[in-house]
């Protein structure tokens, strides 16, 4: 608990260290892939994935994308429908870089069908679907582009049931949208890592990659963990307190 407090209301920007992280791995001739195009990859070449899942910190995030625009490189951006933003979705699509949906449809189900099992979970799973594709095609008909490309988000719904929001995207929807996942790409890398909470900050030391000479390497980066932000945090711990009493029932 000390830890996150520090993490979300005290902790100094650290967007200097993720240039630095970037720089490095561009220093020992890393290429720089989007999630979309990583059946690229081929023999000759090391290359790395940075996958930004948005849950909060806007601001951040656009932080991060200037970084990334100054280096020259291009990595992919999954956005929350509460956390898609037109300004910044707009300019990273006019750079170049990929936007992709962070889908929670699972989650948001649950909530507000006041679903406590994972058999209720079963029993609507074509109705979450049809929420799914649904704000698919919102997405795409506001911010006027195709994604290629999602990933499921991690609530604490899914935790309690002990599922993933990946469930709803079947062999069935899988064909008829034809977008990666981007957990699939997991398994194709030989190095993954995720960035995590003060002090340690990654699960395991990005540059290890480095080290190791590995040549697909992947980072998963959160925006919460590259400064503080006491007014958004607040809001969200206090809605993490409110649903974890209001949901209590939710059982595996």
């Amino acid at each position: 608990m000390k830890n996150r407090i520090y993490n979300d209301y005290f902790m100094p920007e650290r967007i200097s260290e993720y240039e630095k992280l970037l720089q490095t791995f561009l220093d020992n001739g890393y290429k720089f892939l989007m999630i979309k195009d990583y059946k690229k990859c081929n023999d000759k070449n090391k290359y790395i994935f940075i996958r930004h899942d948005i849950d909060s910190d806007i601001d951040i995030a656009r932080k991060m994308f200037l970084v990334e625009k100054k280096l020259k490189i291009k990595t992919t951006f999954y956005f929350r429908l509460e956390t898609f933003s037109k300004s910044l979705v707009e300019e990273i699509l006019e750079y170049g870089s990929e936007v992709g949906y962070h889908y929670e449809e699972l989650a948001t189900f649950v909530k507000e069908n006041k679903l406590t099992s994972i058999d209720d979970v079963q029993k609507n799973k074509p109705k979450i679907q049809e929420l799914f594709l649904e704000n698919i095609r919102k997405i795409e008909e506001k911010y006027h582009f195709k994604l290629a490309s999602i990933a499921s988000h991690g609530d604490f719904i899914n935790r309690k049931l002990g599922i993933t929001n990946k469930i709803i995207y079947d062999e069935k929807l899988r064909k008829k949208l034809n977008l990666i996942e981007a957990y699939d790409v997991d398994d194709y890398v030989d190095f993954r890592t995720s960035d995590t909470m003060y002090p340690k900050f990654f699960k395991e030391d990005p540059y290890l990659a480095i080290s190791k000479k590995a040549k697909k390497v992947l980072l998963l980066i959160h925006t919460r963990y590259y400064g503080k932000n006491p007014k958004e945090r607040f809001k969200l711990d206090v809605k993490r307190v409110i649903d974890s009493i209001k949901f209590r029932k939710i059982k595996k």
